[in-house]
């Protein structure tokens, strides 16, 4: 009977390669989970960024608002449409926003433009009044710098 009490005592419990496999495959799965947190996290910079970019846009749009097709003559000369780039901090100036220095801080470095360009035609194509109406949010600097770009169809009847 000692001798099956032995042998139960020593079947007891994990050998040591099986805690090796199990600690391996933990160790795999750890660090799957790790890497895609990583990328979890830089998603939710740049969709913090593109919301933020949104929000500048809609300053844009309400301290530059696009006029009325019928009182736009030339499109690629209006300065109501064609906006050099200017800061965020501009446009929650001029439109005389309270929002505080936190919120103001986290919109410094993006800016707005706008420009007309005239749509490109094929040789043999009537022209039909169009004009590509580009708005261009841009931030960060140097080589980190990004920017988002909507692009719309404006028609100028002649």
């Amino acid at each position: 009977m000692n001798f099956s009490n032995a042998e139960a005592r020593r079947r007891s419990g994990f050998t040591l390669i099986e805690i090796l496999i199990a600690t391996t495959i933990l160790a795999g799965g750890l660090i799957a989970l790790m890497g895609g947190l990583g990328n979890c996290a830089q998603m939710m910079m740049l969709s913090k960024q593109y919301q933020d970019a949104q929000f500048v846009f809609s300053l844009g749009e309400r301290r530059y608002p696009i006029p009325e097709q019928e009182n736009i003559t030339e499109p690629e000369e209006d300065e109501r449409l064609n906006i050099d780039p200017v800061t965020a901090d501009d446009m929650i100036d001029d439109l005389e926003l309270d929002i505080s220095d936190k919120i103001r801080n986290l919109y410094r470095g993006y800016t707005f433009e706008r420009h007309v360009d005239e749509k490109e035609l094929d040789t043999d194509e009537e022209d039909d009044g169009l004009y590509l109406l580009r708005t261009r949010i841009t931030w960060g600097k140097g080589s980190d710098e990004e920017q988002e770009e909507l692009v719309r169809l404006i028609r100028i009847r002649k």
